[in-house]
């Protein structure tokens, strides 16, 4: 019996059909290694999509991706610059798996189209930072998890010339007020930055921070007394240009007066995530009293930093939400903070803030777009 011809389908919809797959998160690498295997016509238009963002949180996934992408001396070559193909690769799942020199030498394969790099804790070192200086695509860097000590002036020198660089999530090591550091320039469209490790106080007031910098988070930090907190955000262009400001229940230091201050220094903020359990009555007294409101129109209280709970009451918050917080629109718990008795003032919460929607809707003629986007959330 005679085989059935092949049926040839355009090289167009085979795209369309991979591109499909490729937004199906579920089994993305796996259904496109399967659709490179079928012809060689499906293979050249589904291979940029299987090293687009590639899958390599476990060991043999990592070893086979290196192989195939920085192959060792004298081992047969693809015709392919796959790294080339690579704009996403996510390494934080590794630990032992690699070594500072494959680290470095990977980024160096897949420099080209890099976009988003999230770096391994143990061999991410200095001696990556010249591979690192070559990724000129890179949006996002994410260096939080590294562990090696990276001098800071040395780690901005390389980033400098990052033109598309927002956001940046610096080591855990960092130091940030070394002076020399202060002469090298800044990504210029760094919008989003995340801070760790420890700084000077006497030298932060004078910090030079990224001219477009809006977003600032506060993550692993050795000293976030009062006096180092208030020193950082008594800076003049953090005043004028920050909106948003996160800081985490994994910093040390953190007292209810460190939160206190931030009304005061940072009024021009439109959202605000602090640990919940550092906030108490006083922050609300001090925000009940300010004129005019404060612009923030998302507040979260977020993971704790010690204690599972909250130290003020839903009255506190709801009577600051109608004097200095009747911007707010959006109020986050932590699932951590959610007693049985917060569950139940949930819908007073509510209330209010849909209350004051209406009332700037009478004010202004013009509402929000979407009314799920007032009231209270839980944080994941």
């Amino acid at each position: 019996m005679p085989s059935s011809p092949q049926s040839h389908l355009p090289t167009e919809i085979i795209v369309q059909i991979i591109s499909y797959v490729s937004a199906d998160n579920r089994d993305r690498q796996k259904t496109l290694h399967a659709c490179c295997l079928v012809s060689h016509q499906w293979y050249s238009a589904a291979v940029a999509y299987l090293y687009e963002r590639p899958l390599v949180n476990t060991g043999i996934a990592f070893q086979r991706f290196t192989e195939t992408i920085s192959p060792p001396l004298g081992a047969r070559k693809n015709k392919l610059n796959l790294g080339s193909f690579v704009h996403r690769l996510n390494l934080s799942h590794l630990v032992h798996h690699s070594s500072n020199s494959l680290t470095a030498r990977l980024l160096g394969r897949v420099k080209g189209n890099l976009e988003v790099f999230a770096a391994p804790s143990l061999t991410f070192t200095i001696s990556s930072l010249p591979a690192l200086s070559k990724c000129l695509n890179l949006r996002n860097l994410d260096l939080s998890l590294v562990h090696d000590p990276i001098p800071f002036p040395a780690l901005k020198q390389a980033i400098s010339k990052h033109k598309k660089l927002t956001t940046l999530r610096l080591p855990q090591s960092t130091i940030l007020t070394e002076p020399e550091s202060a002469r090298i320039p800044w990504p210029p469209s760094l919008q989003r930055l995340q801070i760790s490790g420890r700084f000077n106080p006497l030298l932060i007031p004078t910090f030079s921070w990224p001219p477009a910098l809006t977003s600032l988070a506060l993550k692993n930090c050795s000293d976030l007394s009062v006096t180092n907190l208030g020193s950082l955000l008594s800076s003049p262009q953090l005043g004028s240009t920050l909106r948003r400001l996160t800081i985490s229940g994994a910093n040390r230091g953190v007292q209810p007066e460190s939160i206190n201050a931030i009304p005061a220094f940072l009024p021009n903020l439109t959202f605000l995530s602090v640990p919940g359990d550092m906030v108490d009555e006083s922050f609300f007294d001090i925000i009940c009293h300010m004129f005019p409101p404060l612009a923030l129109t998302v507040l979260e209280f977020g993971l704790p930093c010690a204690d599972l709970q909250l130290n003020f009451s839903t009255k506190s918050l709801v009577n600051a939400l109608k004097t200095g917080l009747t911007n707010v629109r959006e109020v986050g718990f932590a699932n951590e903070l959610v007693t049985d008795q917060l569950a139940t003032e949930h819908d007073e919460i509510d209330d209010v803030l849909r209350q004051l929607e209406e009332h700037r809707v009478s004010q202004s003629g013009s509402g929000t777009q979407d009314e799920a986007q007032i009231g209270v959330y839980l944080l994941p």
